[in-house]
């Protein structure tokens, strides 16, 4: 009983991605200072970036910087130099985002690549944050995403 009793009370940190115009939901196990990259095309340069993030300690997300070689994507972020990366440092509870219309993002977190067009429609608005999660309940979402 008591090892099914730490089961059910063991809380795991969460790297979560929802989809708030429907119900798709993604959960990844996350430790504290864990990097991850958000690479994209920028929507209106059509030219290469990447946000680079760190799961926090508690139930936050920290930019750590900003990656690109384009000038105007730089200064479309508030850069003025060319060096390629700019350090952030800004911490948040969430970020958002909406599914590129013809532009793919990826998401890399270790060995793990996540393709957010496959968690719904074009134009569909993402959610990214951490959270604390029972572990029972985290390894059910899993076994429900293998499902779908």
């Amino acid at each position: 009983m008591g090892a099914g009793g730490a089961f059910l009370i063991k809380k795991v940190l969460v790297l979560q991605i929802v989809n708030t115009d429907r119900t798709q939901k993604l959960n990844i196990l996350a430790t504290p200072h864990s990097p991850f990259t958000l690479s994209y095309l920028h929507s209106i340069y059509l030219e290469p970036a990447s946000e680079e993030f760190e799961v926090g300690e508690g139930e936050e997300i920290i930019l750590k910087g900003v990656r690109t070689k384009s000038p105007a994507v730089a200064h479309y972020y508030g850069f003025e130099d060319g060096r390629g990366y700019y350090p952030v440092n800004r911490r948040m509870k969430s970020f958002a985002l909406r599914l590129g219309m013809s532009n793919p993002q990826t998401l890399f977190y270790g060995n793990r690549t996540v393709s957010p067009q496959e968690m719904g429609e074009k134009g569909d608005r993402l959610e990214v944050r951490v959270v604390r999660m029972a572990l029972a309940r985290y390894l059910l979402s899993r076994i429900l995403e293998k499902k779908d």
